[in-house]
């Protein structure tokens, strides 16, 4: 999508190759995400059995399908598409190839997202923070509602599901008794205004305080 080339919908990998790279990594244990954009190559992926699909940007009724039918995840990552559609105003901050498909990039990403939520289409947090700056991660959770997803399905897409996508949920993403105890707490109410969650005043990281409010607040 920000590579130096017209076409962000082309697939880059073979049905063999996929097929190839799942294999291997299942040797191993080891889950494997897919960075994608266009519908063929998540078609693809798919099919080959990934775990995850990374943007999803593009996805049309046929990847939806697919994923439900192999109970692939999409980490959507709404706040790359948000900054990056943002720059692309900005003359010069992106090369001019890169610059129509960059302002395209939130509004068809954000539609994509409200189709497989809308269709059940598993969902893990995800923000290609790096893309966007680190510390604004969760911008995410608004762009998630406002694409038509709950606030507690957005929050549990960051914590139990995130954790299943990871394989760790025996662990961490949720509040159970023999799971670590990682959890944060905000001043206001996400489920009424999810950007609450913008504001973490306490931070509990396997059992220890990592950051606990100001003593005159």
């Amino acid at each position: 999508m920000l590579s130096l080339a017209r076409n962000p919908d082309n697939p880059q990998f073979t049905d063999e190759e996929l097929r190839a790279v799942v294999a291997a990594a299942r040797d191993y244990g080891f889950s494997v995400a897919v960075h994608a954009h266009g519908a063929e190559g998540m078609k693809r992926a798919v099919r080959a059995g990934v775990d995850s699909i990374e943007h999803g940007t593009r996805l049309d009724d046929e990847v939806v399908r697919l994923m439900l039918e192999h109970g692939t995840y999409l980490v959507a990552t709404l706040s790359a598409g948000r900054y990056t559609g943002e720059k692309a105003k900005l003359p010069g901050w992106l090369p001019e190839v890169v610059r129509p498909k960059a302002a395209a990039l939130a509004a068809v990403g954000a539609q994509g997202f409200a189709r497989a939520y809308k269709a059940g289409v598993k969902i893990a947090f995800g923000t290609d923070c790096g893309v966007s700056p680190h510390g604004d991660n969760a911008k995410e959770f608004v762009y998630m509602v406002e694409a038509g997803m709950p606030p507690m399905k957005a929050i549990q897409a960051a914590t139990l599901e995130a954790a299943r996508l990871l394989k760790a949920d025996a662990d961490i993403g949720s509040l159970e008794k023999g799971k670590l105890a990682d959890l944060v707490a905000v001043r206001r109410d996400p489920l009424a205004d999810v950007s609450a969650l913008q504001e973490v005043a306490f931070v509990v990281k396997g059992g220890l305080v990592a950051k606990r409010p100001d003593a005159s607040r």
